[in-house]
């Protein structure tokens, strides 16, 4: 690297995450009410919760020995950096969980950050939901689709994909040139009469109306799998023995058809980049960062060639070396990675190589192992993966710079510092439900941008399955169509999510974005009548006067009226459906006309011939109608002159 990469460069390690035990003789730095909860803790493997003084997580470690790790952070003699010393300042009480070994230490860790968002953790910086590509193995007519759940239901997953471009891109060249489907068809059992346009433009064997049988769908199902998976020119081998089998049968057109396949994924194998000095199945981990910002990038090589990059950006507050870092990466990229090799080489080491090692062989349910290689081939392929990462820190410091950024408000910054989160809430968007005496109940959906409506999003709905009176299963319902159609269309939900009620909304709101893949959206519940704010880890109430509650309380208050419009069209369109809706030959635009002229239906009805003559637009066949029509509905005789 030349000295203009400096800035971005890895440097030499830094100290461990928790400080340095100081000499045992120092006193103790805890709080009088915690320093019992010191003596007692075990010499056992465990997971340490720090606190603040309000009871919030501020932060979660893992410890071989538990007694010696957590006493570290108080005692009076250890040699701290300034960040982490902010840190030691905030704690106010710790919780601790033993575990049976330092393996097991490691996933509950894993599971507590992603559960508490400690502010002191590493995080990524776009925690969001990335899409994967999922072959129902489990089906007998397999099917290729977008998900945003890694699931363990005999499916076969490949991603995640931090670039959706290239995902969609990768979806249309394996429907194209494989004819797997990408309908939702129950087959066998559920069929259709015709086959649908994809088969038209050759994009699926329609299995569905009996074109391709289940052997023949299957093998197709097969050689995705294994294109997909980096074993291309296995591929094109078995295809171009078959080639040859059906030119010698002198079945020319289909050798043709699979000429061109041959032709087409010989094409796309030539693009992919092979790693010299790697020539089997692994992952290139490299790392790099500046500041508090980190950037990660993981090489998925297959069979000696580069199959997909994934990248991602970090952030850390406590500038802790980069093997911290490195940890971080690893537990929030392989949990979700669709496909784990035997092998794993990064750019730069972790603590307790074995426990991860470990905690790996479970994830990927066979063996695997971290290396780091230090020189020759595998060195140089690693160092590749490293400079990439340093390239996509830099492009996401120029993207920085060159993006307009909105003027940041008291409120933006109260409402981040009140809620805990993560970024500053540039967008908001927030539900609310509006029923009358149990009919018509609808939903709105409002739309926040830099503090004020973005109209073009707003959304409302009309509740189709709740009866009766029943928030949580509207609430439900509304939620589950919007963030299903948002993870189908690879869309992701605002940086903060409002729901007008209390924790059962809250609840309800939770688990509807977890089924959809949304796990790390924040969301919060804002009760009308306390103005009280719910958060999964309890309740706050602001200051009336507090900034960020009136922002949150306009963006509500829009939602209620957006929603309280739309439930008085649909009543009065159900009041005025039944009367002048019925009149043949009156359309919207003359009913409309004779409610401005008379100003109810109850009007129109008692008006008599020439009364209703004297509204524009209507003509006297129009006017007989109406007279015919409510002397019918009232039981009496038409008027003659009608």
């Amino acid at each position: 690297m030349s000295s203009d990469d400096n800035h971005f460069a890895d440097g030499p390690e830094t100290a461990p995450t928790a400080p340095v035990a100081g000499d045992p003789g120092t006193e103790p730095e805890a709080p009088a009410e915690v320093r019992d909860k010191l003596a007692a803790l075990p010499a056992l493997p465990g997971v340490y919760l720090h606190k603040n003084r309000q009871g919030r997580v501020i932060y979660v470690g893992k410890a071989a020995r538990l007694n010696q790790r957590v006493r570290s952070y108080f005692q009076s003699g250890a040699d701290r950096d300034p960040k982490t010393e902010t840190l030691v300042r905030q704690i106010g009480d710790f919780d601790f969980i033993v575990t049976e070994t330092a393996a097991d230490a490691l996933i509950l860790e894993d599971q507590l950050i992603k559960e508490y968002r400690p502010k002191y953790n590493i995080r990524l910086k776009d925690d969001k939901a990335y899409p994967y590509l999922r072959i129902s193995l489990n089906e007998p007519f397999p099917r290729i689709e977008v998900v945003r759940r890694l699931e363990r239901d005999g499916a076969r997953y490949f991603g995640p994909f931090t670039d959706v471009h290239a995902m969609r891109e990768t979806l249309k060249f394996a429907a194209g040139a494989f004819q797997v489907r990408t309908c939702h068809l129950g087959l066998p059992e559920q069929t259709v009469e015709r086959a649908c346009l994809d088969w038209q433009i050759g994009r699926c064997s329609a299995p569905c109306v009996g074109y391709d049988d289940l052997k023949g769908y299957r093998s197709k199902v097969g050689r995705l799998v294994r294109f997909l998976s980096g074993g291309e020119d296995e591929v094109v081998e078995e295809l171009r023995s078959q080639m040859a089998s059906l030119a010698a049968d002198r079945r020319y057109e289909e050798a043709a058809k699979q000429r061109d396949l041959i032709q087409r994924l010989e094409r796309t194998v030539s693009h992919s980049r092979p790693v010299s000095g790697v020539s089997g199945d692994c992952d290139l981990v490299g790392l790099a960062r500046d500041g508090e910002d980190a950037s990660g990038l993981v090489m998925r090589v297959r069979g000696g060639r580069i199959l997909t990059t994934h990248h991602f950006l970090l952030t850390d507050r406590l500038d802790r070396g980069l093997g911290d870092i490195m940890a971080q990466l690893l537990r929030e990229y392989y949990p979700r990675a669709g496909d784990i090799p035997r092998e794993i080489l990064l750019s730069h080491p972790v603590e307790d190589v074995d426990d991860w090692n470990l905690w790996l062989q479970r994830l990927r349910d066979g063996a695997c192992s971290l290396k780091v290689p230090v020189r020759g081939a595998r060195h140089q392929a690693v160092d590749l993966a490293r400079t990439n990462a340093v390239l996509k820190l830099r492009q996401a410091a120029v993207n920085r710079h060159l993006r307009p950024s909105r003027r940041v408000t008291p409120a933006d910054v109260e409402l981040q510092e009140a809620l805990d989160l993560h970024t500053v809430p540039d967008t908001i968007e927030c539900f609310d439900i509006s029923n009358f005496q149990g009919r018509e109940t609808v939903a709105s959906l409002v739309y926040f941008k830099g503090g004020a409506p973005l109209k073009s999003r707003y959304r409302r709905f009309r509740i189709r399955t709740v009866e009766g009176v029943d928030d949580f299963a509207s609430m439900r319902e509304v939620l589950d169509r919007h963030y299903g159609k948002l993870a189908a269309t690879g869309g992701l939900p605002a940086d903060l999510v409002v729901v007008d009620g209390g924790a059962g909304q809250l609840s309800v709101a939770r688990e509807v974005l977890a089924k959809h893949g949304f796990h790390g959206a924040q969301l919060i519940g804002l009760a009308k009548r306390e103005e009280t704010i719910h958060r999964e880890n309890g309740t706050i109430s602001l200051s009336r006067r507090s900034e960020a509650l009136k922002l949150l309380q306009r963006v509500r208050d829009e939602a209620h009226r957006f929603a309280i419009t739309y439930h008085r069209l649909l009543r009065d369109r159900r009041t005025t459906a039944s009367e002048l809706d019925l009149v043949p030959g009156i359309g919207t635009t003359k009913k409309l006309a004779l409610l401005h002229h008379f100003g109810s239906v109850v009007r129109v009805r008692a008006a008599s011939a020439a009364e209703l003559g004297e509204v524009r637009g209507l003509n006297r066949h129009d006017v007989a109608a109406l007279m015919v029509f409510f002397a019918a509905r009232d039981g009496h005789r038409p008027p003659e002159d009608a």
